[in-house]
């Protein structure tokens, strides 16, 4: 469970590093303006920079639409689409921040420049910057309550085995009682919390607590096991592979029942992110398309 949680976050944890890494290394590049200039003439290398970032942001736009307008529902998968949103969220205003070469209107700082352009940078980066913050409540909530719930019992019954087959922190059973006593304090706070921004933020902090405390006493009492029994160099070794398959039982129990927790603290906060957002996606293709008209008007 844990693997595939990592797996599906590693590219995206990579792609925004790259992009981090250019956006810092494109500011000593471009900012001198020795390269190009953002420029007004058709084929600028400026100008066409802006255009290019333009349209990504414009084509990200199809991703909301995709969603509401039935006759484009035969068109590609909506995960997909989302995908392709998010990626041209990033990629269009790095483009367009090459494109003004990092020289944008900021009052006592930087007070020469574009105002309109200035306000249509501004709002793109705030879409851009909340757009990720949007995903991050996103993969908390988009398998749903009864996704979450079913994950936790899944775990708990892959700990608890039934029948003649021991469970699996038989020989720790403390550790065991831990587990399920978090769980059900827990899930009662999932039904009484509201907002419960307190309660949301203790659950995380118990969550790292008990898999710090015990992720210690599972390697305490394994040492005192393999002390007692005289395990060889072989058997020591096997036992930090178990000890390790262990850890990562109990981390993504915890992780499980902590999300479960806190979902409908998450839910809540993608309804405001909603709120948020969707104004400043209105606010960004209004003045940038203000900023184009002035740049060939004026």
């Amino acid at each position: 469970m844990k693997a595939v949680k990592q797996s599906e976050h590693l590219p995206w944890l990579i792609f925004i590093s790259i992009v981090g890494f250019i956006t810092i290394a494109g500011y000593f590049m471009v900012y001198p303006q020795t390269l190009y200039t953002p420029g007004e003439e058709l084929f600028d290398f400026g100008y066409n920079l802006g255009l290019a970032g333009g349209l990504m942001m414009l084509t990200l736009l199809l991703y909301p639409l995709r969603k509401r307008w039935r006759f484009l529902e035969n068109f590609g998968f909506l995960p997909t689409w989302f995908k392709w949103h998010m990626v041209l969220g990033i990629l269009g205003p790095l483009t367009i921040l090459f494109h003004s070469t990092y020289h944008v209107y900021i009052p006592y700082i930087h007070p020469t420049g574009s105002i309109n352009a200035a306000v249509a940078m501004y709002c793109m980066l705030l879409v851009s910057g909340s757009g990720t913050f949007g995903r991050f409540f996103y993969t908390k909530i988009h398998h749903g309550l009864y996704g979450r719930q079913t994950t936790v019992n899944e775990l708990k019954a892959e700990m608890e085995q039934s029948g003649d087959v021991k469970s699996v922190f038989s020989f720790a059973p403390n550790i065991e009682k831990k587990l399920e006593a978090f769980r059900v304090a827990e899930e009662k706070y999932s039904k009484t919390s509201g907002l419960g921004f307190g309660n949301f933020i203790m659950a995380s902090l118990r969550a790292w607590w008990l898999s710090f405390t015990l992720t210690r006493e599972l390697r305490r009492i394994m040492r005192a096991q393999a002390k007692e029994k005289q395990f060889t160099a072989a058997q020591r070794q096997g036992m930090e592979t178990l000890f390790k398959d262990y850890r990562d039982k109990i981390d993504a129990f915890l992780g499980a029942v902590r999300d479960a927790a806190q979902f409908h603290t998450y839910e809540r906060l993608f309804s405001l992110w909603h709120i948020f957002h969707i104004p400043l996606v209105y606010m960004m293709v209004f003045s940038a398309f203000y900023h184009v008209y002035a740049v060939h008007a004026y």
